[in-house]
């Protein structure tokens, strides 16, 4: 989506939005109420950046769902600019941090554009001020959980947000700072970069189907720019899924083996986690290293009593 950005960076400039927010008349005749209030701007066919985000979305979405409209952010209200101005100083910052000139090109900040969902009555306040909290389930860490622009059916999926009695759904596309991503296992308790040297996390460092924006860094690094409006069918996230295997943090799992087995093989579990952390193995074989030490009826028994004691 280098197209978008550079439609972005013209638009950042004001040639179409105003100080107060609001948008132009074709658009009041559509949605005034709407848009003054959340300081938005619906994009119609022809606009280039429409039809770009329109194509993705409908090519994402096929026939499961409706999209409806496409508005994006016009950064009207003071708190809104402010963001937008922060987002440009650490975009910036980490360009530097790695080797850039500092110009704002977002190579070397690897500007990335990411999909999350947001409920309407917080749409406002996120726009305006932020998000307040981390918005995912915890699979990898605290933070803020972003789908690639290309995965919007999974994040609609993916949804934390509750879904409205219509079927309307309110999904954010963000530009994302990721910088240098390390990879976060599934399960990781992680909350911050592991070191100095990384500004991001994603789940597969060759294809990521997750960016993770640490909650640290996730009102810094990450700027809605497009809200995209979906319908989707009644209990479309209470469709049936694939059972997923029981998991539990790994740390979570030592401490937990440290009261039922002997110290010795605690500092040898230990070692093997740190192992894959620093990546000279690979989580597969943490996992069968583990199971050699414990036997599977004590890990499943650990894990079963953990996923009982998470749901109450």
């Amino acid at each position: 989506m280098d197209y978008l950005r550079t439609e972005f960076q013209e638009l950042e400039e004001g040639s179409t939005i105003s100080e107060s927010g609001s948008c132009d008349g074709s658009y009041h005749q559509q949605r005034p109420s709407f848009a003054d209030e959340h300081g938005l701007m619906e994009l119609l066919e022809g606009d280039k950046a429409y039809d770009l985000i329109y194509r993705n979305s409908k090519s994402a979405l096929g026939d499961q769902c409706e999209l409806l409209s496409i508005l994006r952010n016009g950064f009207g209200t003071v708190g809104s600019r402010a963001k937008l101005k922060s987002f440009q100083v650490f975009q910036e910052a980490v360009e530097m941090k790695h080797g850039g000139g500092g110009g704002g090109s977002g190579n070397k900040a690897r500007v990335k554009y990411g999909w999350c969902d947001v409920k309407k009555t917080e749409l406002k306040s996120v726009l305006e001020y932020g998000f307040s909290q981390p918005r995912n389930d915890g699979c990898y860490g605290r933070g803020l959980y972003l789908s690639p622009d290309n995965a919007l059916l999974e994040c609609l999926k993916d949804s934390v947000a509750e879904e409205s009695g219509d079927g309307m759904r309110f999904m954010l596309l963000c530009r994302v700072i990721l910088g240098k991503s390390e990879i976060v296992p599934r399960g990781s308790i992680q909350s911050c970069p592991s070191s100095p040297e990384f500004d991001s996390g994603v789940d597969d460092l060759a294809s990521p189907s997750k960016y993770i924006v640490w909650s640290t860094h996730m009102n810094t690094h990450v700027l809605p720019e497009f809200l995209v409006c979906v319908k989707t069918p009644i209990n479309f996230n209470r469709s049936p899924k694939r059972k997923r295997s029981p998991w539990m943090p790994f740390p979570v799992l030592i401490k937990a083996l440290s009261k039922l087995l002997p110290s010795s093989q605690i500092l040898i579990i230990q070692k093997h986690y740190k192992d894959q952390q620093n990546r000279r193995v690979s989580r597969s074989e943490l996992i069968q290293r583990v199971r050699n030490i414990t036997g599977d009826k004590l890990l499943v028994h650990i894990i079963k009593a953990f996923g009982h004691k998470a749901q109450h």
